[in-house]
């Protein structure tokens, strides 16, 4: 689910981001969010200012509706808060319009 580069930490999302499927979800990001944390108080951060910059890439995600947004949103709030600055990565054009039409799209810096 995660994978590091020297500049980049990515995350992966797949899967069933709908009510149904988002309960199982909620762990993975704890851990992703914690990994990133610990990272940072480690002391890698300020190795390098690049390290650690969260890409949230969501080309896996197969079924998303409100409350797998409301996860999304509260994730990417939680790296903001610890002064990450994550970018989406691969959102159809769909999603967009889901993510718009929940009034997710200003939480998330989705284009219009």
């Amino acid at each position: 689910m995660i994978s590091e580069t020297v500049e980049t930490t990515t995350i992966r999302l797949d899967g069933d981001w709908s009510m149904s499927g988002v309960a199982e979800k909620f762990p993975v990001l704890e851990k992703c969010l914690r990994h990133l944390l610990d990272s940072e108080a480690s002391g890698e951060r300020q190795k390098s200012p690049s390290v650690g910059i969260p890409e949230i890439d969501l080309a896996g995600v197969t079924d998303f509706d409100a409350c797998g947004c409301q996860l999304l949103a509260l994730f990417v709030r939680s790296l903001r808060q610890n002064g990450s600055s994550p970018l989406l990565l691969n959102m159809s054009e769909a999603f967009i319009s889901r993510v718009h039409s929940l009034g997710f799209g200003r939480e998330l810096n989705l284009p219009l």
